[in-house]
């Protein structure tokens, strides 16, 4: 998919908003529909989806955090909400609940653009390299129907907790996750420390996957929310 192929759902409540986004998007090169709210946005979904959807989280019939977990239902695409909510909490509920990205107002109309232009990018290479059996990034090959990982060709050898972690990141690419919320994915009530445990086999994951553990490309740490998984480009 070519950049100025894509098509973005703006969904903003704010008039003045809304407008000065759909310009600077249009004259980036991309096709814009717009929604001024859940309802609004939820007929525009219906009719067709987008290849990338920019959420506000205030709406008047609802929020985008409702509405981005009714797109993760039934797509993959990129989401990033935008909001005026500066608090850790709201970020995180947001990004744990399938967003990819945030944008906090007021914004910068070009950091916008620069986000959609990432989140698209990413998600085509990933969708160009995998299928249902396997998952290719960069150097790193996982398998998982035989669950064997490769970094160069060569076979690593995880255990079964570091296994399940990094198929866990690798199949939600791009989105932060929290060491409360992969605790509770991987280990449920077998751990006895979520945040160090997480954090232990994360590190022992970088050894073993990346070629600097100490500046990681695949497992990255989002100060202050927690872990993500990137896809890196050939």
């Amino acid at each position: 998919m070519k950049m100025s192929d894509g098509h973005i759902m703006i969904v903003e409540d704010e008039h003045d908003i809304r407008e000065l986004l759909r310009l600077c998007v249009e004259g980036s090169g991309f096709r814009v529909t717009t929604a001024g709210s859940v309802r609004e946005a939820r007929a525009l979904l219906g009719n067709e989806l987008p290849n990338l959807a920019l959420l506000d989280i205030n709406l008047p019939d609802g929020d985008g955090m409702g509405l981005c977990a009714e797109i993760r239902s039934r797509s993959d695409i990129p989401v990033i909400l935008v909001t005026c909510r500066r608090e850790g909490g709201d970020i995180v509920a947001g990004l744990e609940g399938g967003a990819n990205d945030y944008i906090v107002k007021p914004f910068d109309v070009d950091v916008v653009i620069a986000r959609i232009r990432t989140q698209l990018r990413s998600y085509a290479y990933w969708k160009q390299s995998n299928n249902k059996n396997r998952l290719r990034n960069g150097d790193l090959d996982i398998d998982l129907i035989g669950c064997e990982v490769t970094v160069c060709g060569k076979t690593v050898g995880l255990s079964a907790k570091e296994r399940q972690l990094l198929l866990f990141l690798a199949s939600h690419p791009n989105q932060v996750f929290s060491a409360s919320l992969l605790y509770d994915r991987i280990w449920g009530l077998e751990g006895t420390s979520e945040e160090n445990t997480v954090s232990v086999h994360i590190r022992y994951l970088r050894k073993k996957i990346e070629s600097n553990p100490s500046e990681p490309k695949y497992i990255q740490t989002i100060r202050g929310f927690g872990y993500k998984f990137c896809w890196v480009e050939d």
